[in-house]
């Protein structure tokens, strides 16, 4: 019988660590999310003060961006699989860098909470209305939902 009690409560500990680490496993994305997104903008930057124009090119088919072009800018080599991408988009004046689609509704919770201190904005797909965002039309908290399957989150870089 004792036996049987110390089980049980293992079980419970065991339990309440593992929803514990779930959460933790969101933040710690959300955070790498965060970081990657601060290290694009910088090679952006960069990337501006090297060549006189941000990266990519002006045709309004081509206003979505690969992190290519800055390749040389960042420490690390960032995916370029088809199921994640790190993006940098123009439109006029407007710079800003992205990431996603997120998934994960621990990761978009996370994201929701850092969003205003980060500064970071979202959608609910990879096209942006950079001018609802250039006019503060988009908020911080307007960035995550369950509701979303699908998920991307942006950084400004200059307006």
């Amino acid at each position: 019988m004792e036996l049987l009690i110390v089980m049980v409560i293992i079980g419970i500990l065991a339990g309440s660590l593992m929803l514990t680490m779930g959460g933790g496993k969101g933040k710690a994305e959300a955070t790498r999310i965060v970081s990657d997104l601060r290290n694009l903008k910088a090679a952006a930057l960069m990337y501006y003060s090297d060549n006189g124009e941000w990266p990519g090119d002006t045709g309004a088919a081509n206003n979505y961006w690969i992190v290519d072009s800055l390749d040389k800018y960042l420490d690390r080599d960032y995916p370029h699989d088809a199921s994640i991408k790190y993006y940098v988009v123009k439109s006029g004046s407007t710079v800003l860098v992205g990431y996603g689609p997120i998934t994960d509704n621990a990761v978009k919770e996370s994201l929701k909470a850092m969003a205003a201190d980060a500064g970071l904005y979202g959608t609910s797909g990879a096209t942006i209305p950079i001018s609802n965002i250039a006019s503060g039309g988009i908020e911080s908290n307007d960035i995550y939902g369950h509701n979303d399957a699908h998920k991307y989150v942006w950084m400004i870089v200059t307006r």
